[in-house]
This record gives C-alpha cells, structure tokens and sequence, in this order.
C-alpha cells in the first residue's frame, strides 16, 4: 500500500474525513495508478470517457478540506454567450487580451474547438504533495 492510501485511510480513521471523501480520493488515486501502469505498456489506446466534470480536491493535514465539482458544461454555455458579445466589445476584449500576452481571438473559437478541448481533458491530471502533507488532486470525470 503506497503512502497516499495510508494517509487517507489513516485521517478517514481518525475522523478528518468523510467516507464518501476517502472513496474519492482513493478513487483519484486508483485513477493515476492506472493511467502510471498503462504508459508502460503497449496497450490499444483507451476510448475517451464521457466526462462531464472537473473535479479539485485538497486533503489538508489541518482538516482545511476542499471538494469541488465544476460542470464541463459550463464551457460550453460560456461559449453560447460569446455569441451574445457586440463587435466592438469583443473587438476591446481581444485587444485587452492581447495586451496581457494572449494573442487570442475569442470570435475564432467553434464549437468543435470546445468538444476537442473537453475530450482532451480526460488525459489531464494534476497531483501534489506538499511538504506539509496536504495533498491537491484535480481531474476529470464523468
């Protein structure tokens, strides 16, 4: 059993978190062990998961908690109302954008843009340790 699992049965154990907590952060961390397994390995590629959140979780050594759970779908209404932005604010925006290092035209973005971006979130995983012992996950799923 690896370190992480410990810890989270250990403060499960001792009442820092709930069960319902554990079993998502152990789900997180079934997730990564998988993904560290199949990159060793020659295996077909894996058929993209229907997800439908972004999840970004903190299990903090003093109880400082987080779950939270943001709807992809948000993305996609974001970019329904894009179309609702007049010419010239959105041509302030890009410019205001571009300003700030972004050379990003917001009027150049497709739906099919969002899809391929949302799809290409089931890959994306990020996992930290701090020296104090919290640990911050956050990923995608359905």
């Amino acid at each position: 059993m690896n370190d992480e699992r410990k810890r989270i049965l250990s403060m499960l154990g001792e009442g820092k978190i709930s069960a319902s907590e554990a079993e998502d952060l152990l789900d997180a961390l079934g997730k990564n062990g998988d993904s560290q397994q199949a990159a060793g390995t020659s295996a077909t590629p894996a058929v993209p998961r229907n997800i439908k959140y972004m999840y970004v979780k903190v299990l903090s050594s003093e109880q400082d908690n987080v779950d939270v759970r943001v709807p992809l779908g948000l993305i996609r209404a974001g970019m329904r109302f894009t179309s609702l932005i007049p010419p010239m604010a959105m041509a302030t925006i890009n410019s205001s954008l571009k300003e700030k290092g972004m050379n990003f035209d917001l009027g150049n973005i497709k739906p099919e843009d969002i899809e391929e971006l949302i799809k290409n979130l089931a890959d994306m995983e990020v996992n930290v340790k701090s020296k104090n012992g919290d640990i911050v996950k956050v990923y995608c799923g359905e």
